[in-house]
């Protein structure tokens, strides 16, 4: 029992941070990553970011729990409780990192992606919400265009205001003639969504070895404590032991223990 106890506490340790870590920090590059939703056809794939979130923010609940299982006096209920968050967190982790893992694959082909933000690049005069990503991933990454600033020109006539470092005002906004950032932004939007399928990876597959462990903890001392509290509500046997007296009936005496055995009678006296 103190073994595992130490176990989940220090469980308990990791799931508080590596669950905070991983929550905020999903939460922060999707939010910023936000422009690939319009500018790219990965939506379905990024969208899978949520499923890191929902599963770190129950890493919080079930190291507390983990903290109060073994001096609680109702141990049993919480470890059942623990054992079910910690199962839902590991669907969802595990979710999320398949989610991650099509799309690790599908950063392996830059043509799919190139295809994809091309697609895109044609609704930019008739979306708003696909000009103002491009516009963002264009600033955010100092880049124009898919390849080259020259992609814009196969859907219009001068390049959008970003490709000059401005934004976009109004609905005539400022032509830009020149761009300021010449290179295309197919490789530093690999390298960006590169960078955030390593990170949350590593870290939801830390926190997977870490739940797994509580899961497996909790289980054991769950059955553990079944045992011991069976163990403690059996009743103790009475042993009758009948003695032969030289002075009328042998008595019967109940014990439970040998120290209440009466005292040998003598060979001599028989």
């Amino acid at each position: 029992m103190r073994s595992g106890s130490l176990v989940l506490f220090i469980c308990a340790g990791l799931l508080l941070s590596g669950g905070s870590v991983l929550c905020f920090s999903t939460l922060w590059s999707i939010l910023r990553m936000s422009y690939y939703f319009w500018s790219t056809e990965l939506g379905v794939e990024l969208s899978g970011s949520a499923l890191f979130v929902t599963g770190a923010l129950l890493c919080l609940p079930a190291s507390w729990l983990a903290t109060l299982v073994p001096q609680h006096s109702k141990s049993l209920t919480l470890m059942c409780t623990l054992m079910v968050l910690s199962s839902v967190s590991l669907m969802l982790l595990s979710s999320g990192l398949t989610a991650m893992t099509g799309l690790s694959r599908t950063l392996r082909e830059p043509d799919v992606l190139n295809a994809s933000m091309l697609r895109s690049m044609a609704y930019d005069s008739l979306d708003p919400s696909v000009r103002s990503s491009f516009a963002a991933m264009q600033l955010e990454l100092k880049c124009c265009g898919v390849m080259s600033y020259t992609d814009w020109y196969e859907y219009r006539r001068s390049l959008p205001p970003s490709c000059c470092g401005k934004m976009t005002y109004g609905k005539h906004p400022d032509s830009c003639t020149t761009p300021v950032y010449p290179m295309g932004c197919l490789r530093p939007a690999l390298a960006e969504l590169r960078r955030h399928v390593r990170s949350t990876t590593t870290f939801a597959a830390a926190l997977i070895v870490v739940m797994g462990t509580t899961l497996f903890t909790t289980a054991y001392l769950l059955v553990t404590n079944v045992v011991e509290r069976r163990e403690a509500t059996i009743k103790p046997q009475t042993v009758r032991i009948a003695c032969i007296s030289p002075h009328g009936t042998p008595p019967l005496v109940s014990v439970t223990s040998p120290t209440l055995l009466p005292n040998p009678v003598p060979n001599n006296h028989l």
